[in-house]
């Protein structure tokens, strides 16, 4: 048996998010079914993260394990494995799922539990008008944001704390403690990109604190509000959980 890793790309608009649920188009699900069409076989296919419902990634990693002989009785080498896939997924989903990459690893690795961080991407457009070339892939958000008091603000949500009031209410993590890296807000133009790392997330974590330093630059928020959350794990002291759309997993580090 060899254990096969994967780096993904994808559009979450038109699935359920990654895992796999039942009657629900899914990242993985359709991954699976890809690989079943490929070698004849059910594979199970383990990612490195569960990005949300309508959520993108650039670099998710997944793994799978397949025996020699799926691939040798095809003559497959491990570009034919990525091609194939690829084919299968373009007619499953329009080619919304891409394998960008894929190598043999020990069977030690995980996907999941091997990883050592994660770093999500999320892009606000600060524009008065739309953009109907950026509106799935941004979040436009029409009045003027003070960049200054959200990267301020941002400094305060970096280590380790209790994250209660920034996850969802369907969130299953057994802990809500969690320790973020960094985080760098960066603006082009009217481009606004947020970039999160941590090793690890709770549900919606990414998108709440987008959602929090967006009210800190429209001064609908304080500095006051993020200490506030973080002391008494209020959901209300934080803010909106921003759209999943502006939200890409940009890469899993190993």
């Amino acid at each position: 048996m060899t254990r096969y890793k994967v780096i993904i790309e994808y559009d979450g608009k038109n699935f359920c998010g990654w895992q796999k649920q039942r009657s629900l188009i899914s990242i993985q699900g359709t991954i699976e079914e890809s690989l079943y069409k490929f070698c004849g076989k059910n594979i199970s296919v383990f990612g490195a993260g569960r990005t949300d419902k309508g959520v993108h990634a650039k670099g998710q990693v997944a793994h799978f394990d397949l025996e020699e002989g799926d691939l040798e009785d095809k003559n497959y080498k491990l570009g034919k494995l990525t091609m194939g896939l690829n084919f299968y997924l373009s007619r499953a989903c329009n080619n919304e799922i891409s394998i960008i990459k894929t190598s043999k690893v020990d069977k030690e690795f995980h996907s999941r539990f091997s990883a050592k961080g994660r770093k999500y991407k999320y892009t606000i457009l600060n524009k008065q008008t739309p953009s109907p070339l950026l509106k799935d892939k941004t979040w436009r958000v029409p009045l003027s944001l003070n960049i200054l008091l959200m990267q301020k603000a941002s400094t305060l949500l970096i280590g380790k704390h209790d994250f209660s009031a920034f996850r969802s209410i369907d969130c299953q993590s057994k802990s809500p403690i969690k320790t973020i890296d960094s985080i760098n807000i960066i603006k082009n133009n009217e481009l606004i990109d947020i970039y999160v790392e941590a090793k690890s997330f709770l549900m919606n974590q990414v998108r709440i604190i987008a959602g929090t330093l967006v009210e800190i630059g429209l001064n609908k928020k304080t500095e006051k509000d993020i200490l506030l959350a973080l002391k008494t794990y209020t959901r209300s002291h934080a803010g909106a959980t921003a759209p999943p759309n502006a939200l890409v997993l940009e890469k899993v580090v190993y």
